[in-house]
């Protein structure tokens, strides 16, 4: 082999060592029951090649999938091959993972009844962004939400993602909690109980728009896992 010739393969398999560099560590939750389906496959941006299986649970553990990717734009399909990204009716959505790789939790909302078609929301999972004893929540729903725990009001506007770290709680170790919403141009309540504080643990708490009361869900996630 020339030197020509060396220095072509060289950057061949220089490019492909960069290019799959970034490896990330994901754990998908969905918020639906038979969405987004048995299978979610994940695709590199532009189709191919495939980047491996990911499995989407309706609870959190220390189980996740190890993807090593060319950039952090994924698609993802019901279907393996660089052809399911192409149709409409495999494609369950995409989305852009923080640069460089790392830990996440990918949040599968279903936008339509009996399509696999979900909006895909980012969590960064890494203890700095969700550190230990906190609750990370996550409004997703297009109304702003107060949340009272014991007495200590917080605000999260549509869309916003933020923690509560070591949050108030009483006697019992854990928080009297309340939540409203504001609807039809007033405050109205959607949920209300008992929050245990995390401990050595973390909980993810989820907030959807309910098509039937036109308010707010919420959805507990505990996290078992040690954070990463």
């Amino acid at each position: 082999m020339n030197a020509r010739s060396f220095a072509a393969v060289a950057a061949v398999y220089l490019s492909a060592t960069v290019s799959y560099g970034q490896e990330y560590q994901v754990r998908g939750i969905t918020l639906g029951q038979d969405n987004p389906g048995p299978e979610v496959h994940v695709h590199h941006d532009g189709g191919a090649p495939d980047a491996g299986k990911l499995e989407v649970k309706s609870f959190l553990n220390h189980e996740g999938t190890t993807l090593k990717l060319k950039g952090p734009k994924i698609v993802l399909t019901t279907q393996a091959g660089a052809a399911s990204v192409k149709d409409p009716a495999q494609v369950i959505g995409s989305c852009q993972l923080p640069s460089g790789g790392g830990s996440v939790i990918l949040l599968f909302v279903p936008e339509k009844a009996g399509s696999p078609t979900s909006k895909i929301v980012v969590v960064d999972d890494s203890k700095k962004a969700f550190p230990a004893g906190s609750i990370k929540i996550a409004n997703l729903s297009s109304l702003p939400v107060k949340l009272d725990l014991e007495k200590k009001i917080f605000d999260f506007k549509p869309g916003e993602i933020r923690n509560i770290e070591d949050p108030p709680v009483n006697d019992a170790n854990s928080s009297a909690f309340k939540g409203t919403c504001q609807a039809d141009g007033e405050w109205q309540s959607f949920s209300s109980g008992i929050w245990p504080h995390p401990g050595p643990k973390r909980v993810l708490q989820v907030m959807t728009d309910n098509p039937e009361t036109k308010l707010v869900s919420i959805r507990s996630f505990r996290d078992v896992a040690t954070p990463p």
